[in-house]
């Protein structure tokens, strides 16, 4: 049977040589009656000769494949009429599986437009399915990340399976040009990164080969397409123009191509410059030559026909030859090749991107399976209702395939329908979502717009829903015997008591996928509840963040020094101010500063590992302003800021890595690099979150600015009122010192937690798996309602007896709902079962919560269970009312 209908299928497609589509045909028929008569007992040349004459030779067959091709193009047609005329008739019905199968292919299309858009489209560069991203890690289980200028060098020169290797950073930057400054997001990008991707310039040129090899060397910028129309409205005379970035003057000498955002994902890039000017920034100085200093992004090409693991076998081999060669710095490096696609934003999220996309593509493939059934019931309902009509049209010479034919274009029908409504709902979906900002004034390019990937899943997913969904309910609709159909009297159809188990089969399934998802959502929303436990170190309510950097425009240290003591001075006599301070970065930004220490009295081998601490420049009122609890020891005052006097305030996980089981306090250390001061330990801080929310407790210090300079600086500001009612006023108060220095990252401290180093990400998995579960729980409650329904009123004339013979109500309340109730605890134990199989996997994605947390299992067990016998209640309360006498002369 699948074979003919394959070779139909090609016929029916047609093609641009229909007679060679023909001739397969003739050949099937051929093929087909000759085996019938070889095994008849005919010889295998008589087998052939009989049946080229059953056909009358080839040209007999040609016409008899025609009228094939004829009469299924005409018996579609008829299927497809027909079932619209149904489907009319029917609008109830129809609405009914049209909303269904919409909301279920709608949440498939959204999500899988979010999954796309993250890690299945790919750049808008030349051969961009050979792309990785090169990445390293340090020691065992270290996460990967970003490599040295001298190590990429190294991989670019030796590796044998890569065409190129290019490097860049990004970086924010100040551009003053046309008397006007903005504040711009840059990549520094070496010499070979445009050729490399394949880029071709819109106007101008792009930055060369050899620009970008010598630090602070070939001051020129390339501008993005869409910074170039927002800034210079699409001026071409803007290639040779002169401004300044940071200060230092610049030449713009072209424009990316449209559509080119740069390669760092989400991030829109205003500005590419030569990678050697990032040493104009003092800060990054140290970049240059460092192996140690592990700021570049590293991005690969693939030779053709070269795998990932060969790549990562080839730079294994580099990696133990620069172990050797450089043990003080590359004793415990480990390099790794990712594909681009899965490396986004970072090489830190290529372990766990594939296994979330997984999940939630898992989540929303159970949701449709959940309406699939949903809808396989509905059909079936319906074909015992058509049964009689089913069976006379095959009483009448209509075979079973052409019932089947029928009744799965009538189902491939609704599933286009339902499709359609779901693509609307999905791209409605995936607009929204693509406006999702983060609480920050961070240069985010969300893109969830459909393409061909979106529409070839869809698309996939509506015929797979019509056959899953239609083929087994046409299969019983069309197996039922005439003689029992069309028997008179018969108050059910033969093989009904098959029927009701294969919907009650249906029934557990919806009740089992339902009870997976809303375990999965249950899991991920205990997490963000165990999140929001969590210890800061830190109080962020009544707190408002202005962040500022005088030297983006030029600023030296001592303009920028007065800058700031006149503006924290200004602000801490505003009104409605409880305090105000100011510091390097905030808590959870993306602003971070580490350094290998030594403590006092061990000097380090070149070779040894030394402790890697972050830490925070702040003045003396940042404790207050901050909340930061000191749990022994003090805090550093005016006074030790006014005499740089180098103390510091270590937190607990620091104290305890340099000085296990002793009193920190007045201990000395200090940084590993060059034979800088001993910082002197005047205070332990309790242990907080510093870079990000779900970080394990790491070594952390806090120190005074008047021994450590840093220009970009953030202003904290605690209020006794709402904090961003003090928004406006410090904004005047910047703009009447410094007009060309705009604050940015203007946010409260709670918005900041909330931000993509702190909550976005898990509230948002949070609401995706909650949203999918009161889906799949709709759908299930609405076929398990269904069901229930439809059994009692089958069971109409049986209940009219049983009350006419004086059964109690509560009996046959009892009678209806016991057997819904069954169908809920066999679909919850069939569900608990697959999510203890599934849970597992999610053990990377949850936080301070099991898979097998019996709270969560608990819980979603009873609110299936009572969502389940509200459902079952309900029609059960109306049978009751059953009128015996009605009932009885109904029958």
């Amino acid at each position: 049977m699948l074979k003919k209908l394959w070779a139909r299928f090609r016929i029916l497609a047609g093609g641009r040589d229909v007679d060679r589509e023909l001739d397969d045909e003739v050949r099937f028929h051929v093929e087909m009656q000759t085996r019938k008569n070889i095994q008849a007992g005919m010889s295998p040349t008589d087998a052939r000769r009989a049946a080229l004459l059953t056909f009358g030779g080839l040209e007999k067959a040609k016409d008899a494949a025609r009228d094939t091709r004829t009469l299924w193009l005409d018996s579609l047609w008829q299927d497809l009429r027909f079932g619209l005329r149904g489907l009319r008739r029917n609008p109830g019905f129809t609405a009914a599986v049209v909303l269904t199968l919409g909301l279920g292919i709608g949440a498939n299309s959204a999500i899988f437009s979010v999954v796309n858009g993250v890690m299945l489209r790919p750049l808008p560069v030349r051969d961009a399915d050979r792309l990785t991203v090169l990445a390293v890690s340090r020691g065992a289980g270290g996460t990967p990340r970003e490599m040295s200028r001298l190590d990429m060098e190294d991989y670019r020169n030796q590796s044998d399976a890569f065409e190129d290797i290019a490097d860049y950073a990004m970086d924010f930057a100040g551009l003053a040009a046309d008397n006007r400054a903005d504040r711009v997001s840059l990549t520094y990008v070496s010499g070979n990164y445009f050729d490399m991707l394949g880029l071709r310039p819109a106007a101008g040129r792009l930055i060369r080969l050899t620009e970008g090899r010598v630090p602070g060397a070939d001051p020129v910028l390339v501008l993005s397409h869409r910074y170039w129309h927002r800034r210079f409205n699409g001026d071409t005379n803007v290639i040779g123009k002169a401004v300044r970035v940071n200060g230092n003057p610049f030449t713009i000498v072209g424009v990316a191509p449209e559509g080119f955002l740069g390669a760092f994902a989400f991030i829109d890039m205003d500005l590419f410059a030569p990678l050697g000017t990032m040493m104009l920034n003092p800060a990054y100085a140290s970049a240059w030559n460092n192996r140690r200093n592990a700021s570049f992004v590293t991005l690969g090409r693939l030779k053709r026909g070269v795998s990932l693991a060969k790549a990562q076998a080839s730079l294994d081999v580099i990696g133990r030859r620069l172990a050797a060669q450089y043990p003080e710095t590359n004793k415990d490096v480990r390099p790794h090749v990712f594909w681009e696609t899965y490396a986004r934003p970072d090489a830190n999220a290529a372990p766990v991107l594939p296994l979330a996309g997984s999940v939630f593509l898992g989540l929303v493939a159970m949701v449709l399976l959940v309406a699939c059934v949903n809808v396989a019931g509905l059909l079936l309902v319906r074909g015992t209702i058509r049964v009689k009509e089913l069976t006379l049209r095959n009483a009448l010479g209509a075979g079973r395939l052409r019932l089947v034919q029928q009744l799965v274009t009538e189902s491939l029908l609704l599933s286009v329908l339902g499709g359609g409504a779901g693509v609307l709902l999905g791209a409605w979906a995936s607009a929204t979502l693509s406006t999702i900002r983060l609480p920050n004034d961070m240069p985010i390019h969300l893109d969830f717009a459909f393409d061909w990937r979106v529409c070839a899943y869809v698309a996939t997913t509506v015929l797979a829903t019509g056959f899953i969904a239609g083929l087994v309910p046409a299969l019983r609709a069309s197996g039922t015997r005439p003689a029992d159909a069309l028997r008179e009297g018969s108050r059910s159809p033969a093989g009904g008591d098959s029927r009701h188990r294969l919907r009650d089969m249906l029934v557990v399934t919806q009740v089992a996928g339902s009870l997976v998802i809303l375990v999965v959502a249950g899991l991920f929303i205990r997490s963000l509840a165990n999140a929001h436990r969590i210890e800061l170190g830190f109080r962020p309510d009544h707190v408002m963040n202005f962040f500022m950097d005088p030297a983006k425009q030029g600023y030296d240290q001592a303009r920028t020094a007065s800058f700031y003591r006149d503006l924290i001075a200004r602000v801490r006599s505003m009104p409605g101010v409880e305090s105000a301070s100011l510091a390097n970065s905030a808590p959870l930004g993306y602003y971070h500063t580490s350094e290998e220490v030594e403590k006092e009295g061990q000097r380090l081998a070149p070779n040894d590992e030394a402790p890697v601490s972050h830490y925070n420049v702040v003045d003396a009122d940042y404790q207050r302003t901050m909340g930061i609890p000191v749990l022994r020891g003090r805090w550093f005052t005016q006074a030790d800021e006014d005499d740089k006097r180098p103390v510091v305030v270590v937190n607990q996980s620091l104290a305890r890595r340099l000085w296990p089981g002793e009193d920190p306090l007045g201990k000395r250390f200090r940084f590993r690099r060059g034979d800088g001061a001993f910082f002197e330990v005047i205070g332990v801080a309790r242990d907080g979150k510093y870079n990000a929310i779900f970080e394990r407790p790491c070594p952390f210090f806090y120190m005074p600015h008047a021994i450590s300079y840093k220009s970009h600086r953030v202003l904290h500001v605690r209020t006794t009122g709402r904090p961003e009612s003090i928004g406006p006023t410090v904004r005047k108060e910047v703009a009447l010192l410094a007009p060309d220095v705009p604050p940015f990252d203007v946010n409260t401290m709670r918005s900041a937690v909330g931000g993509a180093n702190g909550f976005f990400l898990f509230r948002m998995a949070a609401q995706f798996a909650a949203a999918l579960g009161l889906l799949g729980l709709a759908l299930a409650v609405v076929g398990l309602y269904g069901v229930v329904a439809y059994s009692a009123g089958r069971r109409t004339h049986e209940i009219g007896i049983r009350m006419a013979l004086g059964a109690d109500r509560r009996n046959i309340l009892t009678m209806v709902v016991r057997h819904g109730l069954w169908l809920v605890v066999a679909g919850a134990a069939t569900g608990i079962v697959l999510a203890f199989g599934l849970a597992r996997f999610l053990t990377s994605l949850l936080f301070d919560v099991k898979p097998y947390d019996p709270v969560t299992y608990g819980a979603v067990a009873c609110v299936l269970a009572l969502v389940g016998m509200t459902a079952c209640y309900l029609p059960a309360r109306r049978a009751t009312r059953v009128d015996p006498t009605v009932a009885l002369r109904g029958e």
